[in-house]
């Protein structure tokens, strides 16, 4: 065979070998630039936030699933994610896709080289198939100082203890404080609404027996003390004390009416007599054996218009505001 034969197999030989490179670079563009993954920092701090960015080339028509943040990225902690459009540049064959996120992680791990790697899942007709990146490592910047090279052997501290008590101030709690009052003022609120009417009965009853047996035994003292010698003075007291009881019982100016007006407008001849009675031994000086019986009579009368008026506070509201209004226009005489 000539020599030029040979050169030119030769040389046909290595365009036919040059197209076929070049052809299947053109159909897998993508395999030129594959996942990529590193830290965008040297060094970090323990809990100072610091960023790790991630970019995978492929073709427009594949899906990928970038990694899971709770699960690939430990022992890092992942604070937030910055993730990025696609942006395809080129057409036809020669198109490339780029998907990139940035991952903002923390570290509280104590090792002087750390090193991360995380997987992508490109999606295909069957199944994903797994890509990791490569392995990227990062320095640990401490700031405690540097320990001597004795200081690997093992020392015996002692500690120190420390036992004053440091008084510490008390908040107080406000929040609970309002919640317990309104709570409490809700019960009371109830149970006003339920048993308001009763509570406010009973209690003018109470205040209206204490009243009655105060007035029974300061007038029951003031009767037994009586004699010739104090007649005039203890009758007086006595008349003014039942007076002023009976304008606690019914509204009227007993005080302030003499005894013949008294017996005009009570016409009961049992209170006309005793007080008769009564204004001989305070003007006269005048002692009988009728004396004591004379004022025992008055407070009977009391006792029998204070038992009139607990009835009247027994009945309803109604009832005792008609009883009142008809007792108002009645005659004097009608309450005892």
């Amino acid at each position: 065979m000539k020599p030029g034969i040979i050169i030119f197999l030769v040389f046909f030989s290595l365009l036919t070998v040059s197209g076929q490179a070049q052809i299947t670079l053109q159909q897998s563009p993508v395999q030129q630039s594959p996942l990529g993954g590193h830290f965008l920092v040297d060094s970090i701090e323990i809990g100072r936030p610091f960023r790790y960015a991630l970019t995978y080339r492929h073709s427009p028509t594949t899906d990928v699933l970038f990694p899971d943040t709770a699960r690939h990225f430990a022992p890092y902690r992942v604070q937030k994610v910055a993730v990025f459009a696609t942006k395809t540049s080129g057409t036809g064959p020669m198109a490339i896709s780029r998907d990139s996120a940035v991952y903002t992680l923390v570290s509280f791990e104590t090792e002087s080289i750390q090193a991360l790697r995380v997987p992508i899942r490109v999606i295909n007709d069957i199944d994903c198939t797994a890509q990791w990146t490569q392995t990227d490592t990062v320095f640990l910047r401490s700031k405690l100082p540097r320990a001597l090279p004795n200081s690997l052997a093992p020392q015996s501290h002692t500690l120190a203890t420390e036992t004053t008590l440091a008084p510490l101030q008390q908040q107080f709690n406000y929040v609970s404080l309002a919640i317990g009052f309104i709570g409490i003022a809700l019960i009371i609120s109830l149970l006003y609404l339920l048993f308001g009417k009763l509570a406010r009965r009973q209690w003018r009853l109470y205040l209206f027996n204490r009243r009655h047996i105060r007035f029974l035994r300061e007038y029951t003292l003031l009767n037994e003390r009586i004699s010739p010698f104090t007649a005039a003075e203890t009758a007086n007291q006595a008349v003014v004390m039942w007076k002023t009881y009976l304008e606690q019982l019914d509204p009227q100016p007993y005080i302030s009416l003499t005894t013949p007006e008294l017996a005009d407008r009570l016409r009961d001849q049992r209170v006309t007599n005793a007080l008769r009675e009564a204004d001989q031994m305070i003007y006269g000086g005048t002692f009988t054996p009728q004396s004591q019986a004379a004022l025992q009579v008055l407070s009977d009368v009391a006792t029998q218009i204070y038992l009139r008026g607990r009835t009247n506070l027994l009945r309803p509201d109604s009832q005792r505001d008609e009883i009142i209004s008809q007792a108002n226009s009645a005659e004097p005489s009608s309450l005892f």
